[in-house]
C-alpha cells in the first residue's frame, strides 16, 4: 500500500441548523498549519484484588470530540470562526459584505469533516462548539489563529463531501495591520495576540457513552500588544491612571483598542473593543543594546452592550455564513 503525505488534509466545517442535525455541506474547507480535532476516549483502569501480578483490565467510559487547530487568517474563514467562537453574527452590504461577530450565550453547533488524503480516513464530528479563539501576528509574519473545539459525536468511515474548495483568499500579513490604541496610531506595535475564551464543559451523564452536550461558561477577552518603548506614558498610566500621572491610583486605566488588518476593501478583519483595561506592562533592560519593547497586557472591559466589549468585523465576498 502507498503511504499518505501529511500535507493532504482538510477540515470541513459547516453550521448546523440545530443540535443533533449534521451539516452535510461544509461552508469552508480549512487548511491547517498545526493541531488536530479528534475523538478523545476516556479509559480507566479497574484496580481490584486477585491472584495475579498483572494490572487490572481497563474499560472505556466515555468519549468527547476535542482538540485545537491552527491556521492562517483569511477574512472569509475568520468571519466564520469568529461567529463560531462569539456566537452571533450580522451581515450588511451588497459585496463586499461586512460580517460583524458579537458574543451570545447560545452559540450554534457545527459539523466537522476531518479528511486525510480525501478518502484515506474521513471522520464526521457533530454538535461541535468553539470555546476559544486566538488571533495573533507579528512583524514579518502572516497573521495566524488557533481555535479549540469540543463536540459530542463521531461517525467513522464517512465520505468527504468534496466541496467547497479551500478558500482562494490571500492570508492577511503583518504589513496589513494597523493598531489604534486610545484613539491614536502613533505607537509602533510589533506584535499582538487577542483571545476570546468561554471555557468548555462536556456534559456526560446517564445518556450513554458519548457526552450529551457542550456547555460554555463565562466569557473573557484578553491579549497583549508588543510596543516599541519610546516614552513612559503607558507605564505611568498603568500605575497612576494617567499618562502624565505621578502618584499611584486605585483606578484601572482604560482606553479603546482596535486591531485592524486591511488588505483591500474585500479582505479585511478588525477586532474592536470600546475599552480595554491595562493590566500589566512588561519592560526590562536588555544588555544586547537592541531597542526596548514593552508588552502591554490587557483585558476587554465588560460593557453594557455586549457588542461593545468585542466585535470582530470581517469584510469579504461571502454573502451568508
Amino acid at each position: 500500500m502507498a503511504p499518505h503525505s501529511g500535507q493532504f488534509y482538510t477540515l470541513g466545517i459547516g453550521r448546523q441548523s440545530a443540535k443533533g442535525t449534521p451539516q452535510t455541506t461544509p461552508k469552508f474547507k480549512l487548511r491547517l498549519t498545526g493541531g488536530i480535532v479528534q475523538p478523545e476516549l476516556q479509559i480507566i483502569d479497574l484496580p481490584e484484588t486477585d491472584s495475579s501480578i498483572q494490572r487490572s483490565k481497563s474499560a472505556k467510559v466515555g468519549q468527547t470530540i476535542a482538540g485545537a487547530i491552527e491556521g492562517m487568517v483569511r477574512s472569509d474563514e475568520l468571519s466564520f470562526l469568529a461567529y463560531a467562537a462569539l456566537g452571533a453574527t450580522g451581515v450588511s452590504g451588497a459585496g463586499p459584505f461586512t460580517h460583524t461577530a458579537t458574543a451570545s450565550p447560545t452559540p450554534p453547533y457545527f459539523t466537522l469533516y476531518s479528511a486525510y488524503d480525501a478518502t484515506a480516513l474521513v471522520d464526521r464530528y457533530i454538535d461541535c462548539r468553539v470555546p476559544e479563539l486566538t488571533v495573533r501576528g507579528g512583524s514579518g509574519q502572516a497573521l495566524g489563529y488557533s481555535a479549540s473545539f469540543l463536540g459530542t459525536t463521531a461517525s467513522f468511515g464517512e465520505t468527504d463531501p468534496g466541496s467547497p474548495s479551500p478558500s482562494a483568499v490571500d492570508p492577511l500579513t503583518y504589513p496589513d495591520v494597523l493598531v489604534t490604541l486610545g484613539g491614536v496610531t502613533t505607537d509602533i506595535v510589533t506584535g499582538f495576540e487577542l483571545t476570546s475564551a468561554k471555557g468548555g464543559f462536556p456534559i456526560q451523564g446517564d445518556t450513554g457513552f458519548v457526552v450529551s452536550d457542550i456547555a460554555l461558561g463565562r466569557w473573557a477577552v484578553t491579549g497583549f500588544l508588543d510596543i516599541l518603548f519610546e516614552t513612559d506614558a503607558k507605564w505611568r498610566a498603568l500605575y497612576t491612571n494617567s499618562p502624565s500621572g505621578t502618584t499611584t491610583s486605585n483606578t484601572i486605566f482604560t482606553e479603546a483598542l482596535t486591531i485592524a488588518a486591511i488588505r483591500d476593501a474585500s479582505n479585511e478583519v478588525s477586532m474592536v473593543m470600546t475599552a480595554v483595561e491595562l493590566r500589566r506592562i512588561g519592560l526590562a533592560p536588555n544588555p544586547n543594546g537592541e531597542p526596548l519593547s514593552m508588552r502591554y497586557e490587557f483585558a476587554a472591559q465588560p460593557q453594557t452592550a455586549i457588542a461593545n466589549t468585542l466585535s470582530i468585523v470581517s469584510k469579504n465576498s461571502v454573502a451568508t455564513l
